[in-house]
């Protein structure tokens, strides 16, 4: 998608407020490689597929780390947010339910989500800005 600067940078903060609002301390590395994955499908949806393959290699690449680390630093960024109970804001973010205190989103689960979210707000940012 193609976004102006205004908007790349609303959707950056909704993902911000976001995962902290799910409870994944900004402290984390887990937070910047989340944040950065739905930056990267906001832009380009089809990275949604492909998680594994094509966008843990370019955050790894962006941060300099490898793979196993970016995988690992999500995995414990979702960990902590549902040790914290934050996972089940979720359910307040999107109406509807989509987790429970039994089940924790895997990666590609929780990131789809809210790029969904995400990209849904920058559809919705554009079309204001342009007018409609």
């Amino acid at each position: 998608m193609l976004m102006s600067s205004e908007c790349e940078a609303m959707v950056r903060e909704n993902t911000t407020t976001c995962l902290l609002e799910i409870g994944i301390p900004a402290n984390l590395q887990g937070f910047k490689y989340l944040r950065e994955a739905i930056m990267y499908i906001v832009r380009d949806p089809s990275y949604k597929r492909r998680v594994t393959k094509r966008l843990y290699p370019m955050i790894a690449e962006k941060f300099e780390v490898s793979l196993s680390i970016v995988e690992r630093a999500i995995r414990h960024a979702i960990d902590v947010a549902v040790a914290r109970g934050g996972i089940a804001s979720l359910n307040r973010i999107f109406d509807y339910p989509v987790c429970d205190s039994d089940y924790k989103p895997t990666i590609s689960e929780l990131i789809s989500l809210l790029a969904e979210k995400m990209l849904g707000d920058a559809k919705e940012f554009e079309l204001k800005r342009l007018g409609y």
